[in-house]
């Protein structure tokens, strides 16, 4: 049952949960992966996750954002920061196939700023082979 507000009887948002996990794939390569809404009160985590991660070792860094339902311009000011304060041989990759998503980065024009693939498994091969074609 949804909860309503009290002075106007009209049916409230319930809050939405929000999750963000990093795992460790190799020496050099993590995975960050958002479920659930990223916005104004879930972006600083985001930040902090994704800082954390190249702060740790890791040279490369994959966003799933395969789960995230939602993402609004604060959130992609925290991407567009850690893009901005890559280190030379540093690599970010974005996991983006929810159309909702996507469309925040088209509609921003940001879409080109980042490597945006549809798969895991995609973002890993193309940061593998960037960094293969850089040695």
């Amino acid at each position: 049952m949804r909860s309503r507000d009290e002075k106007t009887d009209r049916p409230t948002q319930a809050s939405t949960s929000f999750e963000i996990g990093k795992r460790e794939l190799d020496a050099r390569t993590s995975v960050v992966s958002v479920a659930g809404e990223l916005d104004l009160v879930s972006a600083p985590q985001l930040k902090w996750t994704l800082v954390d991660a190249f702060e740790e070792g890791a040279s490369q860094v994959v966003l799933d954002l395969s789960q995230t339902t939602f993402m609004d311009s604060t959130a992609l000011g925290v991407l567009v920061g850690v893009q901005r304060n890559l280190e030379d041989g540093e690599r970010f990759a974005i996991v983006c196939a929810q159309a909702v998503v996507l469309r925040i980065f088209e509609i921003s024009g940001m879409d080109g700023a980042f490597s945006i693939f549809a798969t895991l498994e995609e973002a890993l091969a193309g940061e593998r082979a960037d960094t293969a074609r850089a040695i």
